[in-house]
This record gives C-alpha cells, structure tokens and sequence, in this order.
C-alpha cells in the first residue's frame, strides 16, 4: 500500500499531527509508526509533565496558551481526564523583578503573601558565598500552568486517530529514509544533483513502506535519519534526569492548596534552576535540574540517571531553601532527552523536501503538542498561517528556519 502520509514518531508531537491531518484530510491514507510496543514510549514517557505560559517570546506563549485551552477543554467540557490540575508554577528568585518584568507574562503576578513558612527565604552569609546563592528576593507565580499525565493525553489522541481510520504500526524501527529521483534513469548512483528528488519510502525493520508525504516527529531521533539525506535537523541532544523524592515533611505539603484550589502544592523553580514537579499520588516531588555548563552535547539509545548528580547538585539546593526535604530519600529515578533548538529554544517545524520536520522543541512538545500538530497540518498545506485552538494565528515563518525572532529566556 502507498499512504498518502506516513508520521514517524508516537509521542505527543506525532499523534497530534496525525490526529490534526486526519480532521483536515479525512480521505487521506494516513499511516503512523514507532519502533516502540506503543504511544509515548520515547521522551514523553520520561518528561517531567507539566505545563506553562510562562515564557518570554511571544510565539512561545501563543503555541502554549492555545494547547493549555484545549486540554482544559477536554477535561472540563468533554470530560476526559488527562490529570490536568492547575497548580501554578512558582518561581523562586534571589533577584529583584518589578512588575515591568511580571507585565510581559499575562498570567502571573509577583507574590506578596510570606512564604517563611514554607521556604527559608533568607540565607545566612557563609551559604550565600560557599554555594554562590542569595536570599530569595521576588517570588512569580503563573497560575495558568501545572501538572498534567502525559499517557492520558497520549491515549485522547491515540483513540482519536484510531476511530478516524488511521493505520498505526507499532515495533517498526525505521532505519533510513529512501530518497529517490523523480523520474529514475536506472543509473548507478542516482539520484544526481539535476535530478528531482524527493523521499519515496521508509526502510523499516521489516519492509519498505511507501508514501506520497512524511512528517517526521522523532525528537532526538530526528539528526540519525536526516543526516544521511544532507538535512539539518537543527537539534542537539542533552541528558536530563528526574529524580523522585519523598519525605515527611513532603507528603505533609503535597496536598497543600497553595495560591490555587487545586489541592496540589505548586510546581516550584528555585534559584540555579533546580525545580520540584508535585506527584501526589506518590506523596513525591520529582525533582530535576537543566544542567548546561559541564553536561555534553550526546545521545545513547538507554540513557541512565546519576545518583551523584542528585547529591552534589540537586539536593544542596533543597537543603537550603526547602526544609520540607529534611530526610528525605529518592524512590524512583530515571533519564531522557531534551531535543534542544540551541539557536532561540522555540520548536522547529519545517519543511524540506516532501517532508515536515518537528525538531528542536527544547523539552516542551507536551505542553505546546496541540499546536504543533496543527501548525504540521498547515504546513502540509503549504498555509502562511496556523489557526491554533483559542483562535490566535501565527504566522508559520516563526516556527521554520526561516525566521527571525528573539532568543528565548525561560527555559527549565
């Protein structure tokens, strides 16, 4: 069988295109795969799961803000639950910000309640200096952003793209792309630079499969395939690691309404960067740290978490801001990739040849998944412009490598 369009990948990024191509294209043959036994099995299942407005670009914001609407949507009116609950995320400074600063993200504000009770917000001298660390001066918090269930949302889109018609092949490894000239001249060694070419197949594990259109939603899986074709795929792979981590004094606040009815503390970025991902079920924090300086550019296919990174950068931070973290012990652990843009740290979404390349979403493909697809579908359909969810537009040269923007700041 030839598809009309083959979408490498299962995570978020790729059930929503696919999800969002069908509704467009309901008479299309639509095949997605993953070398997976399921969906989400790659770095969604290893990210920290959460969601946030909170960013400085205004593409970002938009892409996020309209994905947050329709997963409140699916929740709220259609009642699905993807354990969406919003908490907030509380940023922690041991800088001042002025309200100038707060006014650039339209739904958070600077917190004036005291938090001596939680935190210890003031740090004696002798820390400051060993640990190069201050007094927290601004606490921000967004309260359009929390925590969500990546597997819920997951099996949303899965059912979805499933009722619709659309073939999915799971424990299919995709080896390489085939690229081929458009009109062969069975010669050794084509296609030639003269030629047209385009992708005619995926080599898999098992078999070629053929399709008209790729799109190719393979996270930090994305560089292995495309540098053999000559395409950039403009990402580069880091180790991240989430540590979870429970003590008395955590599961006596886990449950704790805090500047929110959600009845769930909020996710919270301390200084240095070190943040607290609620997991109540679990009476837990994960707890996880974007190291840049010392963590090299690399991938390996089964990343492992480092105990010693937990020890030595992690939980210093939490022994001096967080007493709730007083003999406390990690119970689970494990590591992933973020696909990191390092030019600006907004998605790439491109198109190259008869393909469209999700790359570079720089540890937020959950949290802007719905608009991803959709921008995938617009660009299928060579639109100038993608309608996302709340009805914002955004013009598909922000999000290609065409663009021109400013660099992102608040990436965790």
């Amino acid at each position: 069988m030839n598809y009309d369009i083959i979408v490498i990948g299962a995570g978020i990024t790729g059930l929503s295109s696919a999800y969002h191509l069908k509704k467009r294209n309901p008479d299309a043959k639509i095949l997605v795969v993953d070398k997976a036994g399921t969906y989400s099995q790659g770095n969604t299942a290893k990210s920290a799961a959460a969601f946030r407005d909170f960013f400085s670009l205004r593409e970002n914001q938009i892409m996020a803000q309209a994905s947050i609407a329709f997963y409140k949507n699916l929740q709220d009116k259609q009642g699905i639950d993807i354990g969406m609950k919003f908490c907030g995320y509380l940023f922690l400074f041991d800088h001042e910000k002025d309200e100038k600063f707060v006014s650039k993200y339209p739904n958070s504000r600077i917190i004036t309640e005291d938090l001596s009770s939680i935190f210890n917000v003031n740090i004696d001298s002798e820390t400051r200096k060993i640990m190069n660390i201050d007094s927290i001066k601004t606490a921000i918090l967004d309260s359009n952003a929390g925590i969500i269930e990546p597997d819920l949302l997951s099996k949303y889109f899965y059912d979805q793209i499933t009722s619709m018609g659309v073939d999915v092949r799971f424990n299919t490894h995709v080896k390489r792309l085939g690229l081929e000239p458009d009109v062969s001249l069975d010669y050794p060694g084509e296609p030639f630079n003269w030629q047209k070419s385009s992708i005619k197949y995926i080599e898999t594990d098992r078999e070629k499969i053929y399709g008209d259109f790729f799109i190719l939603c393979t996270d930090v899986w994305t560089t292995a395939l495309l540098d053999p074709v000559g395409i950039d795929s403009h990402l580069r792979p880091k180790k991240r690691m989430i540590f979870q981590v429970t003590s008395p004094g955590i599961r006596e606040i886990i449950n704790k309404n805090i500047f929110n009815d959600s009845g769930v503390f909020p996710f919270t970025i301390f200084p240095t960067g070190v943040y607290a991902r609620p997991y109540p079920s679990a009476g837990a924090f994960w707890t996880s740290l974007a190291d840049d300086i010392n963590r090299d550019f690399s991938f390996t296919e089964h990343p492992e978490p480092e105990p010693e990174f937990y020890s030595y950068n992690i939980k210093p931070i939490f022994d001096a801001y967080f007493p709730a973290f007083q003999n406390s012990k990690i119970t689970a652990s494990w590591a992933g990739y973020y696909s990191y843009n390092t030019i600006d740290f907004m998605p790439y979404i491109f198109n190259a040849l008869n393909m469209v390349i999700v790359s570079g979403t720089t540890g937020g493909g959950i949290m802007k998944g719905d608009s991803i697809g959709r921008i995938v579908a617009a660009r299928y359909k060579n639109e100038a412009y993608t309608t996302l969810y709340n009805g914002e537009k955004i013009e598909n040269t922000y999000d290609g490598y065409y663009r021109t923007t400013k660099i992102e700041d608040m990436i965790l």
